[in-house]
């Protein structure tokens, strides 16, 4: 698959998460995609994201990814699934490090 491709089809995925927690209207399974997909990014592509600036108002789509990975904290936090709390703070650490690093 081509990487522009898939970058995008990623991408438009966040925007759909975002808009979904902004809006605080997701369901179980909802929240249960967006959970898994944003703890499994690798690293490549949270490089991309980091690369990429696809939204005004954001430095770089990395830091859109971060507002997700918060929102999901927040969530999670307040249903006390600590776990899922813990693993989305080690891949909030993850983009911190790219985001120090690439600055």
């Amino acid at each position: 698959m081509n990487s522009i491709y898939s970058m995008d089809l990623s991408f438009n995925f966040l925007i759909q998460a975002a808009r979904v927690l902004q809006v605080k209207n997701c369901d179980d399974k909802d929240l249960k995609m967006v959970y898994n997909y944003a703890v499994n990014l690798d690293n490549e592509t949270l490089m991309m994201y980091f690369d990429n600036c696809s939204i005004l108002g954001f430095e770089n789509d990395l830091i859109l990814y971060v507002e997700i990975i918060n929102a999901l904290i927040y969530i999670f936090e307040e249903s006390e699934e600590y776990e899922k709390c813990h693993v989305l703070k080690l891949k909030k650490d993850e983009c911190n490090k790219i985001i120090n690093n690439k600055n």
